[in-house]
């Protein structure tokens, strides 16, 4: 058994720059709380839904194959009424989040606006072939984070069970997903090492 298997994930550890640590209860979810707020709030500008096969799943850029390789990543879904996301850039041991906000502008467009810099930034997605190992595969035109292009499985959709913040987690999410993902486990499995 693996040593995440011993763990209640979502309720003992957390993914700090991605290395796992156990986290005190008021610090758990610090960051997508603070977004949650923001959104539940009207801080944050709202809008028609992304699309559907854009949302609620894990995005990469490449599937890393050590703990070391810098990964970009994000995840988009509904928090309260507002669709939030955030895009992740790091390793296992390090990394950044950029927070943003979800206006739809048709089937195929949308604006993202990143909360740290209040810039929008237009978007159009098209789909586009994936690599081995992959099941989907977008192209993020106007990506703010010049990355373009993304891949995912089909077993990294994000449960919804009411997460909403919870789910802009993406180191933690990584660490969820892992459990039906052998080569995620694998990377998780080697952060201990």
């Amino acid at each position: 058994m693996s040593a995440i298997g011993l763990l209640p994930v979502r309720a003992l550890v957390t993914m700090v720059g991605a290395v796992i640590v156990p986290r005190p209860a008021r610090s758990r979810l610090m960051f997508p709380t603070l977004l949650a707020a923001l959104l539940l709030t009207g801080a944050a500008g709202c809008g028609s839904s992304p699309p559907a096969e854009l949302t609620d799943r894990l995005w990469v850029h490449e599937m890393p194959t050590s703990p070391r390789d810098t990964v970009d990543a994000f995840v988009l879904t509904k928090v309260g009424k507002r669709s939030a996301g955030t895009f992740y850039r790091g390793s296992a041991y390090r990394g950044t989040h950029d927070s943003f906000t979800w206006s739809g502008r048709g089937k195929d467009r949308g604006r993202l606006h990143l909360l740290q810099d209040q810039r929008d930034y237009e978007v159009r997605m098209k789909p586009c072939k994936p690599d081995r190992g992959f099941d989907h595969c977008m192209l993020l035109e106007g990506d703010p984070k010049q990355v373009v292009r993304y891949q995912s499985r089909k077993r990294w959709a994000i449960p919804r069970r009411g997460r909403g913040h919870e789910a802009l987690d993406v180191p933690g999410l990584i660490v969820e997903l892992s459990d039906d993902d052998p080569e995620l486990e694998a990377l998780v499995e080697a952060t201990w090492d």
